[in-house]
């Protein structure tokens, strides 16, 4: 499904992100009407050489053409209106054999950073077609992916105890009053509640590529914004959270409609100045993609810090994005009740550190006051992501490499170490170096 046209916030911050280019490079999406009878294309997997043929999830028909660097914009963009004229007119009445549905009469474009991808639908000659182009440096096909939470039963609020303590079993937080302020924090997940009251009037909903809904229904990506800023429950509770919605109602999505909300963040991080100045917060994920990982690098090269959750399937995260780019932080989950890493979390070499994870309490939808529990990596990564918030507050520090190694140091300095780990996992656990109680 070709992702809907974004739509933004009614705030203040409107009038800043409409000057983005993003929207007139998604202008013209609508599905056009089918004008002929249903056609039956070719399925995936009949010598479509896509790079990633053993990925879950994957969208029949539906692929991200990814360009070579070497490449001027004048000729990719000469490449894909040749396919976007030649798409319209052949997929007109077409469909998937797999799933049935209707292939997309459009193409959609990405531009971040160094990254120049296209998104269409077609059968498998065109695509074969499409990858044999001098201009194509691969072709991957579109997965779809899902949240890193898992369902919990109630119990007691510990994880930020824990970031602020070297010792188990501590009740308070200890947190310097600079609290994140004038950091950016986006959370590309299912949007926010902006009106709950734990965000104090510093949430905005500012993208959606997922549906028609600029709100949170499903109610992750709102829990993760309170870890990372609300309050009560956030670990930066000055910073300013904004929502970029790339998952649906059922916390579905697809690796190019996260894409889009990372070209999002890219431009907006570059249009507000906001390089050294902000973090990006995923607590999503799939099979390995090429493409998406890119993304990440691209992430860094506009000055914000990527912080990803390393999944829930108790595997090798080498093999999930964005939890492989090398560029992300990736964090893995403890109980932080016994600093045992949780029995779902991934592991390997890629993950960085480890946070708390386990029946973590921050903001439910239900009302403007609700809370809710949940379990996962993506309660994980929000607390790394709120902690970097409030390291680029306090020390101003501006480099990524700089924040990452920061958040190493001190979680090193205080010699608690995940229990139960994996062999050739790091065992540090995220800490803010203030010390509760001490």
């Amino acid at each position: 499904m070709t992702p809907p046209i974004p739509t933004f916030s009614t705030t203040l911050i409107l009038t800043l992100f409409l000057t983005l280019t993003f929207l007139a490079v998604l202008a013209g999406q609508a599905t056009a009407t089918p004008t002929a009878e249903p056609l039956q294309v070719p399925s995936q997997g009949l010598g479509v050489p896509i790079i990633n043929p053993a990925a879950k999830d994957i969208i029949p028909n539906k692929y991200i053409v990814v360009y070579h660097d070497t490449y001027d914009d004048d000729t990719v963009a000469a490449h894909q209106a040749y396919w976007a004229a030649a798409i319209e007119k052949q997929n007109i009445g077409r469909r998937s054999p797999v799933d049935d549905r209707l292939l997309s009469t459009n193409i959609h474009t990405f531009s971040i950073g160094p990254l120049r991808a296209m998104i269409l639908e077609a059968d498998d000659a065109n695509a074969i077609k499409i990858n044999d182009a001098d201009e194509v440096s691969y072709i991957e096909a579109d997965t779809y992916l899902h949240l890193r939470n898992i369902i919990t039963q109630r119990n007691a609020t510990t994880g930020l105890a824990r970031l602020s303590s070297s010792q188990l079993g501590t009740t308070s937080y200890t947190y310097h009053d600079s609290a994140g302020d004038g950091i950016t924090a986006f959370i590309v997940d299912t949007g926010i509640m902006t009106d709950h009251e734990e965000f104090d009037g510093r949430a905005v909903f500012a993208f959606n590529s997922a549906d028609n809904i600029d709100t949170d229904v499903d109610g992750h990506g709102s829990h993760v914004a309170g870890i990372i800023g609300g309050k009560t429950f956030g670990v930066a509770k000055k910073a300013t959270l904004v929502g970029v919605k790339v998952l649906d109602t059922h916390g579905r999505g697809t690796c190019s409609t996260v894409l889009a909300g990372i070209e999002f963040v890219v431009q907006t991080a570059r249009q507000m100045h906001l390089s050294g100045k902000s973090v990006v917060n995923m607590s999503v994920g799939g099979s390995r993609s090429s493409a998406l990982n890119q993304a990440i690098n691209s992430l860094r090269e506009a000055g914000v810090v990527p912080v990803v959750a390393a999944g829930n399937d108790d595997t090798d995260v080498q093999n999930d994005s964005p939890a492989s780019a090398p560029g992300a932080i990736t964090v893995g989950a403890i109980d932080q009740t016994t600093d045992q890493r949780a029995y779902f979390s991934n592991f390997g070499q890629l993950v960085d550190v480890f946070a708390p994870g386990v029946n973590v309490e921050s903001v439910g939808i239900q009302n403007n006051t609700a809370t809710q529990m949940r379990s996962g990596t993506s309660m994980a990564s929000p607390h790394v992501a709120g902690l970097a918030a409030c390291l680029m507050a306090l020390d101003n520090i501006t480099d990524i490499d700089a924040v990452a190694a920061r958040i190493t140091s001190l979680a090193n300095a205080t010699g608690s170490r995940v229990q139960g780990n994996v062999e050739g996992t790091t065992p540090l656990i995220a800490n803010n170096g203030l010390q509760a109680g001490a």
